[in-house]
């Protein structure tokens, strides 16, 4: 498994930016053949993507409904992917992280999340571009604690600053780690042509 990655370690700056911010990039994790086999994947795993049943539900307003919701499917290179960057996800945190899920979010019309945090099933998650180009993910750390009720209530607000929080963009041969389930995050939302996608790989500890 590790042979499909370039490097297997992290550095201390990336901890401690992790650490710190709760989020870090890892570029140059694999080469540009596996980023080329993750965008074909994710493109042929498009014809099965299919909206998840569970997952984070902002509860919002009627009027801030979402204008599409967002199908994923996953496949076996990406969780071959997912396994390989179980001992990079460990040295990251410091815990005994097992993986729980990993799936390509397909994006078409537009690149719009809600605020959120992620599921326990998410306590850390990898995101990388998969293929196109979706915009930056705005963290917000600021908003630590905050129930999903009270982030929806801020969602569904029209005076809510939506281009606030700090910008976190996804590299194409690596990761950006999240520590999801305790950062707040959401994407703005802007026009995309064709179908883009984000491939989010879960961890959980263990105990």
């Amino acid at each position: 498994m590790a042979a499909l990655l370039s490097r297997t370690t992290v550095t201390r700056a990336e901890q401690r930016s992790f650490a710190a911010h709760g989020h870090a990039r890892l570029p140059g994790l694999w080469d540009r053949a596996l980023a080329d086999g993750i965008a074909a994947e994710g493109r042929e795993r498009h014809a099965v993507a299919e909206v998840p049943r569970r997952g984070p539900r902002t509860p919002v307003t009627a009027r801030r409904l979402p204008r599409r919701d967002t199908p994923a499917a996953s496949g076996p290179l990406l969780a071959r992917v997912h396994l390989s960057l179980t001992g990079l996800a460990r040295a990251l945190t410091g815990r005994l992280l097992v993986p729980t899920f990993a799936a390509y979010g397909y994006y078409e019309g537009d690149d719009e999340v809600f605020l959120h945090i992620d599921t326990e099933q998410c306590d850390l998650t990898l995101l990388t571009t998969a293929f196109g180009d979706v915009g930056p993910l705005h963290v917000h750390p600021g908003l630590i604690g905050a129930t999903m009720e009270q982030l929806g209530a801020l969602e569904s607000d029209p005076r809510w600053d939506r281009t606030g929080g700090t910008r976190v963009t996804y590299p194409h041969t690596g990761v950006t780690a999240l520590d999801g389930h305790v950062l707040p995050h959401h994407r703005p939302g802007r026009p995309v042509t064709g179908p883009n996608a984000v491939a989010a790989l879960c961890y959980r500890p263990l105990f």
